[in-house]
């Protein structure tokens, strides 16, 4: 007899099983709760100036004697660039910044980049890299990647 009733209970609840799986769930919700949200709109700004000051100069490099015996000085000319530029007023996640040349023939150039703290930067190159026409900008760096640059200088001369 404990067989056929172990047997019978078996049957049960596979039928009920069954069936239950058949009959589609549902639920629902009484409480609705008002949420306030917000998307702002980030971005990053530029410092507000770049200010370039540079100098021109020359460097005796010492000298020869030409074919008549006279001593010959030679020289090196170079431009020194000193950049600086404000702080960025982007409120959060500002590292650095990174100070470009841009040249006439599509080339940029990165002179430096420094912290947060460090708004100048200094280069000195020789004089011919003013054929160029080189002109100078600053972009801000992120640490979310998003960058801002400054319009560009107007084109570096001795």
């Amino acid at each position: 007899m404990t067989g056929i009733r172990r047997a019978l209970v078996l049957v049960g609840l596979t039928v009920a099983v069954m069936i239950g799986a058949a009959i589609p769930a549902s639920a629902t919700f009484g409480d609705t709760v008002a949420v306030a949200t917000g998307i702002s709109t980030g971005t990053v700004a530029a410092p507000a100036s770049v200010t370039v000051n540079d100098y021109c100069g020359q460097t005796a490099n010492g000298g020869y004697y030409n074919s008549w015996g006279q001593w010959v000085t030679t020289y090196s000319y170079w431009v020194d660039a000193t950049v600086t530029w404000p702080a960025s007023t982007t409120a959060r996640g500002v590292v650095g910044y990174r100070v470009m040349a841009h040249l006439n023939n599509g080339q940029s150039i990165v002179m430096a980049e420094t912290g947060t703290t460090n708004r100048t930067a200094n280069a000195r190159v020789d004089r011919s890299y003013l054929n160029y026409q080189p002109r100078i900008s600053v972009i801000t760096l992120t640490s979310y990647g998003w960058t801002a640059e400054t319009p560009r200088t107007a084109v570096l001369a001795c």
